[in-house]
């Protein structure tokens, strides 16, 4: 039997999707092909310690000391700010070690809502018209600035913290008085706010992976999403089970499939993503797509979309698990050869 890749799932870590994290990273180890890989289970905690496998918690310098040369690739289960915003993939960038998902450009981009948007536009992509708001306005005083917003975009708006996911940090709003609220609130979180125009339609997720073995990018089935236990889908929809009804592939016209998928390519192509991503995307009545945001690491967990996106397509949990890592190990490889010609 050929020699096992050392595959360090990094999970955990000290944003609020902490609990989210460990499950994501549970699932990969659990779902690692055992006659190609040997995992190791790294968890990151609340308070900035790693612990590797049953070891007690040490510092990040000491835990780094451990892994450098005893590991062949870091599989990242992070989410949320210190995990998916590109500081862990400048770390092991640095470290030169293999490791899944984008690099620190992309998903630093990526994780930046309005600045998504803004390449979003560049590309030509159609996303919902939006104000971010800074921190010195708020500490300065807002002003007539919530009513200029809610002139521009009308009501309900959709206040959103700009570096969390799963849904922390996210509001609909429905009057000025709560906007204002909500603006000063939100800043506990960032150093901005971005406030946008609220469409009222179908929600799909569009998963794409770069595969390995075809050597391109591959949209994978959309998910069609449909909250049971809230009016949207906010961190209760997402992750308690039942929590939402998600249809795959999505109960919507082949010409609409097509689209979306292609804006799943496209925002993952012009953000400079790799391995994986899932773009969110809301379909108006009238046909029109708009993407809202797109996620680097989308989750792993019992309820995550991108294992059910690739269940669909034919693809199991181990077999998605295995190819992110060969993705990994390849783009690396991809890399160096590029490197090293004349």
């Amino acid at each position: 039997m050929a020699q096992r890749l050392r595959i360090a799932v990094i999970m955990g870590g000290m944003s609020f999707e902490h609990d989210v994290s460990v499950n994501s990273g549970t699932g990969v180890l659990a779902n690692l092909v055992p006659d190609r890989y040997e995992g190791t289970r790294v968890v990151i905690g609340r308070d900035g310690l790693w612990q590797i496998g049953a070891a007690p918690p040490v510092t990040m310098l000491e835990a780094l000391s451990g892994l450098v040369g005893r590991i062949d690739v870091a599989f990242l289960a992070l989410h949320g700010p210190n995990g998916e915003d590109g500081t862990m993939q400048g770390l092991f960038h640095l470290l030169g070690i293999p490791f899944t998902g984008s690099d620190h450009f992309a998903s630093s981009l990526a994780m930046n809502k309005p600045r998504t948007k803004d390449v979003y536009r560049a590309a030509g992509l159609a996303t919902p018209d939006s104000v971010a708001v800074h921190r010195d306005q708020v500490e300065q005083g807002l002003g007539a600035l919530p009513v200029s917003i809610i002139a521009r975009l009308g009501l309900p708006v959709v206040a959103k913290s700009t570096k969390l996911g799963s849904s922390f940090g996210v509001e609909i709003v429905k009057d000025e008085a709560r906007l204002t609220q909500v603006l000063g609130e939100f800043m506990r979180f960032g150093n901005e706010v971005l406030v946008e125009q609220f469409i009222k339609g179908r929600e799909v997720t569009a998963p794409v992976i770069d595969h390995p073995d075809q050597d391109r990018t591959v949209a994978l089935p959309l998910i069609e999403i449909r909250p049971t236990v809230s009016a949207w889908f906010d961190f209760e929809a997402k992750y308690k089970v039942g929590g939402s009804e998600e249809i795959c592939p999505a109960p919507i016209p082949p010409d609409l499939t097509e689209k979306c998928q292609q804006i799943g390519l496209a925002a993952h192509r012009v953000l400079g993503c790799a391995g994986m991503s899932r773009t969110d995307i809301l379909i108006r009545d009238d046909g029109t797509c708009f993407a809202i945001e797109t996620n680097t690491i989308p989750g792993f967990t019992q309820t995550s979309l991108l294992p059910q996106a690739a269940a669909a397509a034919g693809i199991s949990y181990p077999q998605l698990v295995d190819l992110l890592i060969r993705e990994a190990v390849t783009r690396v490889q991809k890399r160096a050869r590029w490197e090293a010609r004349p």
